[in-house]
C-alpha cells in the first residue's frame, strides 16, 4: 500500500478515534504528522545517514576565491556534507583527491587565507559554515587558477514537509515502518491537555519499538566489513608538526 500524507492523516485520526475533526483540527493533525515525519528522518540519519546521500554536485574553482556559497552553485538544502573531492587542475586532469575536513577552523594557527595552511597534510582541506542560503564551503589551499568543476561535493539534504495529499515520505521500507509517524503524531495530540496520557504512552512505546527495529536493520546494512577504519592513505600521521 502506498504511504502518503493523506494516509498518515487518516491513520492518525484512526488512532485518535476521531474520523472527522472534533477535538483536533486538520491543521493540528497535519502539523504533528510532519513533526513525527522529521523525527523519523532523524532516526534514519542517526543509524544510516547515507540513506539520504545525494549524487555529487560540482563547483567551479575561481582563481583567488576561497569560499563558495549559493551564488556559486552550492545548494541551499545542505544538512550535512559527507565528502568533498578537489581537482585544482580539472581542465587538464581527471584526478580528484579527497579533501580532509577541518572540524574546527579555530585549530588553524595560520591565517585561513594563507595558501600554506594546508601544508600539514598531503591532501587539500575544506571547512563549512552557515545553513540554508548562508551555507558556505571553504577550501585550503586558496586556488591560484580557475578550474571548471574543480570541487565535487556529496551531501545529505534537509527534507521538506509533506504538503500535498499524495506526498510520499522519504524513509526506508515505508510499508513496514511508516506507521511510526501516525503513532507519534496521535500520541503527541493525545498528550495535549493531558487528555489520554496512558494511551499516548502506549502509542509512543509502540513507535519506539518499531524505531529500534528500523535502526537495527539499517545498521546491519551499512557494510559487510563492519565499522572499521579502512585506511589513512594520503594523510600525514606525524602529529609532531602543526598547521
Amino acid at each position: 500500500m502506498a504511504q502518503t500524507f493523506s494516509t498518515f492523516i487518516a491513520k492518525t485520526r484512526m488512532f485518535l478515534d476521531e474520523v472527522s475533526p472534533k477535538s483536533w483540527s486538520d491543521t493540528e493533525v497535519q502539523r504533528e504528522v510532519n513533526y513525527a515525519y522529521h523525527a523519523l528522518v532523524t532516526t534514519v540519519m542517526t543509524s544510516y545517514e547515507d540513506f539520504y546521500l545525494t549524487a555529487p554536485f560540482f563547483i567551479n574553482i575561481v582563481n583567488g576565491q576561497q569560499e563558495y556559497g549559493t551564488a556559486d552553485g552550492v545548494p541551499s538544502d545542505i544538512f550535512k556534507v559527507r565528502r568533498v573531492e578537489m581537482n585544482y587542475s580539472a581542465g587538464t586532469s581527471i584526478a580528484y583527491v579527497k579533501a580532509a575536513p577541518i572540524r574546527d577552523i579555530s585549530a588553524i594557527r595560520d591565517s585561513i587565507m594563507t595558501s600554506g595552511s594546508g601544508s600539514a597534510t598531503l591532501r587539500p582541506m575544506y571547512y563549512v559554515y552557515g545553513f540554508g542560503a548562508n551555507f558556505h564551503i571553504g577550501i585550503i589551499p586558496v586556488p591560484s587558477k580557475d578550474a571548471t568543476n574543480g570541487i565535487k561535493v556529496w551531501y545529505s539534504p534537509t527534507l521538506s514537509d509533506l504538503v500535498q495529499p499524495t506526498d510520499a515520505p522519504n524513509i526506508p521500507y515505508p510499508d513496514r515502518y511508516a506507521t511510526i509517524i501516525p503513532l507519534i503524531a496521535a500520541a503527541n495530540l493525545l498528550r495535549k491537555g493531558q487528555q489520554e496520557e496512558v494511551v499516548a504512552a502506549k502509542y509512543l512505546a509502540d513507535a519506539e519499538e518499531m524505531k529500534m527495529k528500523l535502526m537495527e536493520e539499517l545498521e546491519d546494512r551499512i557494510s559487510d566489513d563492519g565499522r572499521v577504519i579502512l585506511d589513512s592513505i594520503g594523510y600525514d600521521v606525524d602529529f609532531t608538526g602543526g598547521l
